[in-house]
């Protein structure tokens, strides 16, 4: 008699295409073998793995088409075996995949893929307080140089070379956008994603909001901000510009925390 363990061990084996001895556990019948009932199985599986790619990339199915998707999707299956005990994970590899496919025609794909990855991490993130500008008129003018932010369990920075979601936000709101229309930049644009009163956000970063996002996410102070921000601003300006660019992230909802040293 197979112990479970064994059993289950084999028809993973079998799900992955490894080497498995599970048919031999499977009721056979002339109407329906074992092979079959297996086969059925495995369908069912792999077709399943696709849906769930497919709600974690909805506007890249689109814009693949159905055919296309599933054949870029069945060799990520191929590839990339899901690992997780929860099928809303599957798929997290994906922009990863795109990335190195030497063989696509469509070299913008992985940043679309990931774009939308992370606009589903966004909505799953976990909520906390926000900052508001309230809690700012409480500080002392002393501790301001020395305060730190944590940003929203949501936020996500990422830079993109081609004008992906220009892409998205054509499909997804069903305008007319061809390939002719899409542009590969000479340098990576800098975007943030986040989530904000149950509503996925993001915008385009100018190069000095980017590198002081960068820097307050790694940790930085405000003064340190402040000093870093003057390869963009003159420093007379600074000041002015810091704090415009902190009001703008409380009011957005980004910021969660302020910790004061």
């Amino acid at each position: 008699m197979i112990d479970l363990h064994h059993l289950q061990d084999s028809l993973q084996n079998y799900l992955l295409k490894n080497p498995s001895d599970i048919q031999t556990a499977i009721v056979t019948s002339d109407k329906v073998p074992a092979a079959k009932r297996l086969g059925i199985y495995g369908d069912a599986y792999r077709l399943r793995l696709l849906e769930a790619l497919a709600a974690n990339y909805p506007i890249l199915k689109h814009h693949l088409g159905e055919d296309a998707f599933q054949e870029i999707g069945e060799n990520y299956i191929h590839s990339h075996p899901s690992c997780y005990r929860s099928i809303r994970w599957f798929g997290d590899k994906f922009a990863e995949y795109l990335a190195g496919d030497k063989n696509s025609n469509y070299p913008y794909l992985a940043e679309l893929a990931q774009f939308e990855w992370h606009m589903t991490l966004a909505f799953d993130a976990a909520d906390t307080r926000l900052v508001n500008i309230e809690d700012m008129a409480t500080l002392a003018p002393e501790s301001w140089p020395t305060m730190q932010f944590l940003t929203h369990p949501s936020l996500h920075r990422l830079n993109f070379v081609w004008n992906v979601v220009t892409l998205w936000q054509a499909l997804a709101n069903e305008q007319p956008f061809t390939e002719k229309e899409l542009v590969m930049n000479s340098n990576p644009l800098p975007w943030v994603v986040w989530r904000h009163d149950y509503t996925i956000r993001f915008y385009a970063l100018a190069e000095d909001e980017a590198w002081a996002l960068d820097a307050l996410i790694q940790g930085l102070s405000f003064g340190e901000l402040c000093a870093g921000l003057c390869e963009w601003i003159e420093e007379q300006e600074v000041g002015m510009r810091a704090a415009s660019l902190l009001k703008s992230w409380i009011q957005s909802g980004l910021l969660a925390e302020i910790k004061l040293n």
